[in-house]
């Protein structure tokens, strides 16, 4: 799973498609505690199950 930011959203769904070859699920994260993988921001989604 990675948490990311609305900015960082593109860069999150190729970063989990060339580690899995498929497409990733995308949620919107259900509280605010988890931070961007690459950046300080609040995540806003969650890409991957």
């Amino acid at each position: 799973m990675i948490f990311t930011c609305e900015e960082h959203i593109d860069i999150a769904i190729d970063e989990y498609v060339d580690e899995t070859e498929q497409a990733p699920d995308i949620e919107p994260v259900d509280n605010n505690e988890q931070q961007c993988r690459f950046c300080e921001k609040t995540a806003v989604y969650v890409v991957g199950k």
